[in-house]
């Protein structure tokens, strides 16, 4: 998996949060919340990514600053602070 139509989204402490967003004008978005210092790229996104375009599901899928590609280091994070960027996106 690549990054390759991945964006940025700034959020409101200025930090750049990778993501992508497929809209696929469905009343239903799926969200993709990445495990414990894991990113948007395994397997696991993939196959759900996979399910909702083949069902025609908008899927929306992220890194919390410090994992994959997010701006960030991984020990100045936590649950609040990630939980916060997800309610952003």
């Amino acid at each position: 998996m690549s990054y390759k139509r991945s964006k940025y989204f700034k959020t409101s402490s200025k930090k750049k949060i990778k993501y992508l967003f497929i809209n696929k004008k469905s009343r239903i978005t799926v969200v993709f919340f990445h495990g414990f210092m894991s990113d948007m790229t395994g397997a696991k996104p993939q196959a759900i990514q996979k399910f909702c375009k083949k069902h025609k599901l908008n899927f929306l899928k992220f890194e919390y600053s410090g994992h994959g590609k997010s701006q960030g280091e991984f020990i100045k994070g936590n649950i609040s602070k990630w939980s916060n960027e997800a309610k952003q996106l």
